[in-house]
């Protein structure tokens, strides 16, 4: 068997070099298909199956809050209630508690540098199974304990570098001192994949419910399930309700460690991807399979006179699969050139900051996964032509010169079905890629609320270090000199600062009170978002004024509070009544309100605008703000010289996030550019398979039906006719094609309902425009063979036969 193994391939590898145009686009068929896969099976085993870096990571979960009913985000909890989840839990060992937030890092000699960081409890790092590569985490929380910081891998080889000097340094943490105690390994990537510092959290005992900025981490004790967990964390919710009638329809969700990476969203995206691109997969077997029967038709005779001479059946079958396996082998091995260019570039664009994206990687698993769809699709798409070559009846096929009727008919009808198939899954794809790019599209033109032109616009985050401008009466001089200096710049118009900027960067939010207005027991309004503005942030941004005025230079510390609220606040807190003279009141402080200005979106551009509050810079003074510029012309050249100005007011500023807001936009729709691009991508490549599958389809037959066609037109059949009845042929079967995609479509495009923004997963443009172009494609694939045909001669064609 293992000789005959080893003549089949070299016979396979003789029989594709002497047909290096078939051999050739089998294979790109091929390596388009398998590399599409092997690059999507390395990005979802990456970021859905492979093992997280932390000790029995299945069995860590994150708890949130979710306290209104109309509220489907995972929110999160004050210190208050972590401690009564912690007091009265049984499921979990240990509980902690984590923050999230951006960290400016001083104090080394060097320039301030801003990182992501996390503020964790004692806990944090045991609950995860972390050991240091240096030092120590940290140890209980007592307040007196004083700041302390633990460094990431990254940060300590870049900043530090690699010292083990470090230990018990001194940095400025967000302009306050803390003590590096420690270094993590790097693979170490929580709360968010850019984490690289972790101060502690003391828990001081709380006065008061709120600020809401954590979330839980706790591992299940042994025996534990996240479900049983889940009830036990419902009934706290229960009592917390009790204790505070704020809370409605409270509830305590309960994330594996994972799933808590991932969000809601990214799992069901990655998963129709990969839907997708296994349905290009199978465009491309069916394509090399068409391929293939008409290859089987041309050797025919070559079959027969080998049956003759004595081979065996299952012989013949073996060695024309070992010829598509060789194939599929071939093709695989160019796919895994291109899944490793893709993986390169996913991970270099990183669309949406993908989380776990550091665990995707070529790797053994992605190797024999492509090996083993090589060798099912090289069974697949060659089993059908080896049987029917095997099935060769020998006397019809040898007396008609390899042309036997019933046999090419029965092929005629394989290759037909596996057109008609063909256009079916192009179809599902080209009907999916038209919904997201509906959709892509629906956000392009979403402005955030905003009139000003996204390329006039230059932001950045402002954090000064020192801790005096802690205070007012050193901060709101500082950002007055940053205010005159951005605004002496040639080519500014309006500079202005605020702590929150469309269309994704909201600095706060928070419940509120309207004077006069009566609500129900325990009710509060809820929390919405709320920013603090200077007097030119509206007119930098373009954010209309409705009524009553803009906050001016006037509205300080030592003039009467005042706000200026959104139109869909007033429309929904103040309805049928005039905003302007009514009294808002924020942590106990009444505020007149005196203008109403546009919406603004703040929490992307997906999420419906919520309504907002607008507090006076200078009122309600915060260290961190950002600065936003308004430009003559395209705002990006600017950004350099804005920096050397801001920082030579004092070199320990620290700036980030410099960008103009067309590419905070841009960024804020990236990953449903990279979801649309990508389907889009894929649904091309079916759409071009499928174009060729039906133009050699139609090729082959004008071939076959060379002879009728020449005795149409000797009988009197007009070229027009000839067209006619050709590109019927393929019509008729794209009709069938385009009816089965269709309701493929319907059934998985539901897949697809949490990508999609404005647009329903039925939309009819997206339905009727799919099949229009599906249709058009076949039509052009078929007009070259009805044009051939039109050529051929009738006296040459009769005489011949």
């Amino acid at each position: 068997m293992l000789e005959e193994l080893l003549q089949d391939l070299r016979y396979a590898s003789r029989t594709l070099r002497k047909n290096p145009a078939f051999t050739v686009v089998a294979v790109l068929a091929l390596a388009l298909g398998i590399g599409a896969n092997t690059a999507m099976f390395s990005v979802a085993y990456g970021i859905l199956l492979r093992p997280l870096p932390y000790a029995d990571a299945d069995r860590v979960a994150v708890v949130y809050m979710r306290y209104f009913p109309r509220d489907n985000a995972f929110g999160t909890l004050c210190i208050r209630d972590y401690l009564m989840w912690k007091d009265n839990n049984h499921a979990f060992e240990d509980p902690s508690l984590f923050r999230s937030l951006r960290m400016d890092i001083g104090g080394t000699g060097r320039v301030p540098q801003q990182v992501q960081g996390a503020s964790v409890t004692a806990g944090f790092f045991s609950t995860l199974g972390v050991r240091p590569l240096i030092g120590r985490t940290f140890g209980e929380d007592r307040p007196a304990s004083g700041a302390l910081a633990v460094l990431s891998e990254s940060i300590w080889r870049g900043r530090f570098s690699q010292s083990s000097a470090v230990l018990g340094q001194t940095i400025l943490v967000n302009g306050s001192a803390a003590t590096v105690i420690g270094v993590v390994p790097g693979v170490v990537r929580f709360p968010g994949r850019e984490t690289e510092v972790w101060t502690n959290l003391p828990l001081n005992p709380p006065t008061r419910y709120g600020p809401w900025f954590y979330r839980g981490l706790a591992r299940l004790k042994p025996g534990v399930t996240l479900a049983q967990a889940q009830a036990e964390t419902n009934n706290i919710g229960q009592r917390m309700m009790q204790q505070n009638p704020y809370y409605k329809h409270l509830e305590l969700p309960v994330l594996g460690l994972r799933d808590a990476l991932l969000g809601t969203t990214l799992r069901p995206a990655i998963l129709a991807l990969a839907g997708a691109v296994g349905l290009v997969l199978l465009i491309a077997v069916v394509n090399v399979a068409n391929l293939m029967l008409a290859r089987a038709t041309i050797r025919e005779r070559e079959m027969a006179l080998r049956l003759s001479l004595g081979a065996g059946r299952g012989r013949l079958v073996r060695q024309l699969l070992t010829e598509s396996v060789v194939l599929a082998i071939v093709g695989g091995g160019a796919g895994l050139a291109l899944a490793w260019g893709g993986i390169v570039l996913v991970r270099a664009w990183n669309p949406g900051d993908l989380p776990l994206i550091d665990s995707v990687r070529l790797d053994g698993g992605a190797l024999g996964f492509m090996l083993l769809v090589s060798m099912l699709t090289g069974v697949l798409f060659g089993l059908a032509p080896a049987f029917e070559s095997a099935r060769a009846d020998l006397n019809s096929t040898i007396k008609a010169g390899g042309r036997s009727g019933s046999a090419s008919r029965a092929r005629g009808r394989i290759r037909s079905a596996l057109v008609v198939s063909e256009i079916a899954l192009s179809l599902m794809l080209l009907v999916g890629a038209g919904l997201l790019l509906r959709s892509f599209a629906n956000l392009q033109r979403v402005t955030g609320g905003f009139s000003t032109a996204p390329r006039r616009i230059l932001t950045m985050l402002i954090s000064p270090g020192n801790e005096k401008y802690k205070d007012p009466r050193a901060g709101l001089p500082f950002y007055d000199e940053v205010l005159r200096r951005a605004g002496n710049t040639p080519g500014v118009e309006i500079s202005a600062v605020g702590d929150s900027l469309p269309p994704d960067r909201q600095g706060d939010a928070d419940t509120f009170q309207i004077e006069g207005q009566t609500l129900a027991a325990g009710e509060i309004n809820p929390i919405i978002s709320h920013a603090d503005v200077g007097p030119n942030y509206f007119r930098a941004l373009g954010i209309p004024l409705v009524k009553g005025r803009y906050f001016t230079s006037h509205d300080n510390q030592d003039a009467a509070p005042v706000a200026i609220v959104s139109e869909g606040f007033a429309r929904r807190f103040l309805p049928n009544q005039e905003a302007l003279g009514k009294r808002l009141a924020y942590s106990g402080n009444w505020m007149e309100i005196v203008g109403v200005v546009g919406n603004v979106k703040y929490m992307g551009l997906t999420t419906d605008t919520d309504p907002a509050y607008y507090l006076p810079f200078a009122q309600n003074y915060a260290p961190r703000a950002y600065l936003a510029v308004r430009t003559s012309g395209d705002a990006a050249p600017l950004a350099e010289a804005l920096r050397g100005k801001i920082q030579s007011i004092d070199p320990g500023v620290t700036l980030a996030q410099i960008e103009t807001m067309e590419q905070s936009l841009a960024l804020s729709v990236s990953q449903p550019r990279f979801d649309a691009m990508l389907l889009g991508l894929f649904a091309g490549i079916a759409l071009l398979l499928a174009a060729l599958g039906i133009y050699g389809l139609i090729a082959y037959s004008v071939a076959q039906r060379t002879h009728e066609i020449g005795v149409r037109m000797a009988l009197g059949a007009a070229r027009t006719d000839v067209v006619r009845m050709v590109v019927g042929q393929g019509a008729s079967l794209a009709a069938i094609g385009i009816v089965l995609g269709l309701v493929g479509a319907f059934a998985l495009t539901r897949l697809l309902q949490t990508m999609l923004f404005g647009i329903g997963v039925t939309d009819v443009l997206t339905f009727a425009a799919a099949p229009l172009g599906m249709m058009l494609v076949v039509l052009l694939a078929t007009f070259v063979p009805a044009l051939r045909a039109t050529r051929i001669s009738p006296v040459a064609t009769l005489r011949y036969e």
